[in-house]
């Protein structure tokens, strides 16, 4: 598979408002990358293009990987001698949420579960009885049979794990951490600062897969079409009250901003290129609107979900 052909896939899917559930596509393989369909005894080469369905398996062999692209846009790296299944992939329209569930039998991942600006996610990789899980993160996993653990290398956003049926296990942006079942959690293994090799190799991974999901900063300059997009949202789902916080980022049009306007979907509103509001339960959409000295404007909008327990 070519880069670029990667990217066009996800500008075509991060474009359309989704009204049916990703699909899942195989878009690169390196060295022996092999297919189980769903109710298939036998395996078969896989093909770069092979659209997956629910029950299928992939495996990469010794010094092989792969790359399978979801039409949202989130992607999946296998390592060497790693295998999955697709569990399934769910929309909920009324909720406007998508649910991906993977199983890793082996062998490790590099995931960049992207979140759309129209919907939400809700991204899980079981591992046995463990199960991971994010709404929106880039991370390496890796479970350990013996052990029967897992962890986790979050690179951006942050993943969670029951630890018992009345506690959760986070591990934040930049850390590390180790789940394992059966056991009682050892809160200093559960969330420790990442090795600063690892997280440098993690980076490259993600650079060479089309770079950070998350949107921090336009780089184009003045000239042309004003553009406007919203930043600093760490998070767009969580727990009731939800305090989030946003960053104007604009581009093109003259270069010099005349307003910058934001509305909360709950009928409160404000000014400036930060804002900070805390949401009630509910699903809001967050409207920004900006004029420039020359009266071009720009708008963006992105969702938010209060909930009274998110999971995340």
């Amino acid at each position: 598979m070519r880069l670029a052909a990667v990217l066009l896939l996800l500008a075509w899917g991060t474009a359309v408002v989704a009204q049916e559930a990703s699909s899942v596509r195989l878009t690169e393989t390196d060295g022996s990358v092999v297919v189980r369909k769903s109710g298939a005894k036998a395996w078969r080469a896989a093909r770069e293009g092979d659209i997956l369905e629910r029950g299928d398996r992939v495996a990469a062999k010794a010094r092989s990987a792969a790359l399978l692209l979801w039409s949202n846009g989130s992607m999946v790296k296998l390592y060497p001698d790693s295998e999955i299944a697709l569990t399934g992939v769910t929309l909920d329209l009324a909720n406007r949420m998508e649910t991906t569930l993977l199983e890793l039998e082996r062998g490790r991942l590099f995931v960049k579960a992207q979140v759309p600006d129209h919907l939400f996610t809700d991204f899980k990789i079981r591992m046995g009885s463990l199960e991971v899980r994010t709404q929106g993160a880039e991370f390496a996993i890796a479970p350990d049979a013996q052990r029967k653990s897992f962890t986790a290398w979050v690179l951006s956003g942050r993943v969670t794990s029951d630890l018992t049926p009345w506690a959760r296990g986070r591990i934040e942006e930049g850390r590390q951490g180790t789940i394992a079942t059966a056991a009682k959690p050892d809160l200093a293994d559960l969330n420790k600062p990442m090795d600063d090799r690892i997280w440098q190799a993690l980076a490259k991974v993600s650079r060479d897969l089309g770079g950070s999901l998350r949107t921090d900063e336009i780089t184009a300059g003045p000239g042309g079409k004003l553009v406007a997009r919203i930043g600093g949202v760490r998070s767009r789902r969580g727990n009731t009250p939800y305090k989030v916080s946003f960053k104007a980022l604009t581009a093109g049009g003259s270069g010099r901003i005349k307003s910058i306007l934001w509305e909360f979907g709950d009928g409160e509103s404000a000014t400036g290129r930060e804002a900070e509001h805390t949401f009630t339960l509910g699903l809001y959409t967050v409207v920004l609107r900006v004029e420039d000295a020359d009266g071009q404007k720009a708008s963006a909008q992105v969702g938010i979900l209060a909930q009274r327990d998110c999971g995340c």
